[in-house]
């Protein structure tokens, strides 16, 4: 895991050894409630469709659980981030991870609790790396996630308020020190933070910092990306200033603006699902999971690798409309995008009858009818009848499935499927 070595921590300000109320990071205070429960798993699907941030509560081994309480200010930290980058750019917002519980949507948020001990974790040597590990072995390692994570555990550095960055599979991780930096606002640090995890501050940006702080932006304190915060409220901290290092910039370099992990307000597209028979339908990027017809907003242009998952005794029979075959389906949403998929049982049975003398035989194996008989054929694998008279005896008609009075029938076999032929005497 590549941290980038980012160290957020406190400026020279005159309330920078002031220490708030116990429960740390400047948010004692926490204007929403958050009235979700505890999960030791990531839920899904996510309420917005696209590439999420899952928020991540942790403590050591020996740690206290305090998420009825840090869940509120973590939730209040959300909404305020979300309302300081609407201020910053009206056609952007983080997409938080969110899922609908009995008071509305709110955060989906994780619970991990790490193998090592408090005092194991109080130095920050090694810290970062722990909490990567322990989130690995919860399976929260998805590489369409960028995981902010607060964690709640005594720290000896009470002078470093979080570490982020990601690696290049585009796996992010971003954390918040909850009892470090007393009387810094933690919204300004998960911000800070997560957009480490978006790649900001890239490499060779007009204002990076050099030396130890490389990574920040060196000309502004009042950016959110300077290498040191004091206890200004997020609200105070403005989204690259000016528009020239990472974010909204017209340069050759990579622009966080342009991140999948931003909702587009000014670009949303549906994708609409059309399901049939027994499966269902997800996508590789979370926020599309469909047993029933459905429809998801999603960032337009964005690239989905759909499975199929066919119920007990199912088969998918095809895909249909932006995809074709039984195989694997890539589809990038547009607007008017649709996909459809059919399920259905993997086999269906085929009874004949027979009303004279003579015989019917299938062109697969598993039809010879004298004068009845069943049989299970392949769903959706048309199947070939031919009737044959015995000597003396001639063919006069189809019923059921088959009609004419050709000797050969084809059924699609698309249900259970009957059919009689009638013989008479020649």
């Amino acid at each position: 895991m590549d941290a980038n070595g980012d160290r957020l921590t406190f400026g020279n300000s005159t309330l920078a050894n002031v220490r708030g109320p116990a429960l740390g990071g400047g948010s004692a205070r926490a204007a929403a409630t958050w009235c979700g429960t505890a999960a030791p798993a990531d839920r899904s699907p996510n309420s917005i469709a696209g590439n999420p941030v899952h928020w991540v509560y942790a403590i050591p081994s020996d740690g206290q659980d305090r998420l009825t309480s840090t869940a509120s200010v973590m939730q209040s930290d959300a909404e305020e981030i979300e309302a300081w980058w609407r201020t910053q750019d009206a056609t952007r917002v983080l997409r938080d991870d969110l899922t609908r519980f009995p008071c509305g949507l709110q955060l989906d948020i994780t619970t991990v609790r790490m193998s090592q001990s408090s005092a194991q974790l109080a130095p920050l040597e090694g810290r970062f790396d722990a909490v990567f590990d322990a989130m690995d072995a919860a399976g929260l390692d998805s590489r369409f996630t960028k995981y902010l994570v607060y964690y709640d555990g005594a720290v000896l550095d009470d002078n470093v308020c979080g570490q982020g960055g990601s690696d290049r599979s585009g796996f992010g991780l971003a954390v918040v020190y909850y009892r470090s930096c007393v009387g810094v606002s933690t919204a300004a640090v998960g911000a800070h933070e997560v957009l480490h995890t978006l790649g900001t501050v890239p490499r060779g940006a007009p204002n990076e910092c050099t030396g130890e702080d490389s990574g920040h932006t060196c000309d502004d304190p009042n950016d959110l990306m300077f290498p040191s915060i004091d206890d200004v409220p997020l609200s105070a901290k403005t989204l690259d200033p000016g528009r020239n290092d990472y974010y909204g910039h017209g340069g050759a370099w990579p622009d966080a603006q342009d991140s999948p992990w931003l909702v587009r307000l000014d670009g949303q597209a549906p994708l609409a699902l059309s399901v049939s028979g027994p499966g269902s339908v997800a996508a590789d990027v979370p926020g599309l999971q469909c047993a029933q017809s459905c429809s998801t907003k999603w960032n337009a242009g964005t690239r989905l690798a759909l499975t199929a998952t066919p119920g007990p005794g199912a088969k998918l029979v095809r895909w249909g409309s932006a995809c074709v075959g039984s195989a694997g389906c890539v589809v990038t949403v547009s607007p008017g995008a649709s996909v459809s998929a059919l399920f259905a049982p993997t086999t269906f049975r085929l009874t004949v009858g027979v009303s004279g003398r003579g015989a019917v035989r299938s062109s697969q194996t598993g039809v010879t009818c004298r004068p009845r008989c069943s049989a299970s054929f392949p769903s959706y694998s048309p199947v070939t009848l031919t009737a044959t008279p015995a000597k003396g005896w001639r063919f006069r008609s189809w019923s059921g499935a088959c009609r004419g009075s050709k000797r050969s029938c084809t059924v699609p076999m698309t249900a259970v499927t009957s059919v009689r032929v009638v013989f008479v005497r020649a």
